[in-house]
């Protein structure tokens, strides 16, 4: 686990095209769960990470828009990927601790999930892992269609704590 983490980490500190397309490959096969969604990274960048979700038949409520829960755990991925754009997966564990949702549109077209790094202030994080020796980190990730309209707002709350207090079996 740990060769992966690093591997991820030096991926996540060079995102260029190829680097991206990697870690896309290692993710969907990391996070087992998320492979079926087919969502892919399109930015890793110094203020924003950006990932799209396909409108496709997996993705599609009865209705044969995106389904709620696609478009939240695509908003859970983006918010994931801003911290470990930050942080890096190999010193500190992430965990979500709390998700919400709210739905302002229903979602016909291909999405892309935008989860700003402006949200995430270094000092606080550095303060509450060295008092607390965790932290909690709220993010909000915006899902947008095609055209810039939002059609949710996904709200994320992650636990970060070193990995070497994480306690094992």
């Amino acid at each position: 686990m740990k060769l992966m983490y690093k591997m991820i980490d030096k991926l996540l500190a060079n995102p260029t095209s190829l680097n991206i397309l990697g870690l896309d490959n290692i993710l969907r096969i990391g996070i087992p769960f998320n492979a079926p969604h087919g969502f892919k990274i399109l930015k890793l960048g110094p203020d924003e990470v950006v990932v799209a979700l396909p409108n496709r038949k997996l993705n599609q409520n009865h209705l044969g828009g995106v389904h709620a829960c696609a478009m939240a755990t695509v908003g859970e991925y983006a918010a994931g990927m801003s911290l470990l754009t930050s942080f890096g997966i190999s010193r500190y564990r992430l965990i979500l601790a709390e998700l919400n949702v709210r739905y302002t549109y229903q979602g016909r077209v291909d999405l892309q999930a935008v989860c700003s790094l402006r949200q995430i202030d270094q000092s606080l994080v550095a303060a509450g892992l060295a008092s607390e020796g965790k932290h909690l980190q709220r993010l909000t990730t915006l899902i947008r269609d095609k055209e810039g309209k939002e059609v949710a707002e996904v709200e994320t709350v992650w636990q970060l704590k070193p990995w070497e207090q994480v306690r094992t079996k």
